[in-house]
């Protein structure tokens, strides 16, 4: 299995509106083999959040797809800024520094 993190943050004054636009679902959900694992709230000044996906490593390019799609839904929120990044465990990590 993959795992995908993104980070998005956004205004203070706009977490109303984030918020509406979560709940009422007003963003594209990610396609069926793209699980969300945990989504984390900070206040970082603004608001950051961190969400953790999982899906298989076989489906990787499409599942960044579906998760740019699902993002670019809060695009009319003015600030609203993402990140995505594919994720390594330390294990597999482990090779690139000669080890494992």
């Amino acid at each position: 299995m993959t795992f995908v993190m993104v980070t998005a943050k956004y205004p203070l004054h706009q977490a109303e509106k984030m918020g509406k636009a979560f709940v009422e679902g007003k963003a594209p959900e990610t396609a069926d083999f793209v699980k969300r694992y945990n989504i984390f709230v900070v206040a970082d000044f603004d608001i950051k959040i961190y969400t953790i996906y999982e899906m298989p490593n076989d489906k990787l390019f499409e599942g960044l797809k579906s998760i740019a799609t699902r993002y670019a839904g809060y695009r009319d929120i003015e600030g609203f800024q993402y990140k995505i990044e594919p994720l390594m465990t330390a294990q597999e990590a482990l090779p690139m520094i000669g080890l494992g």
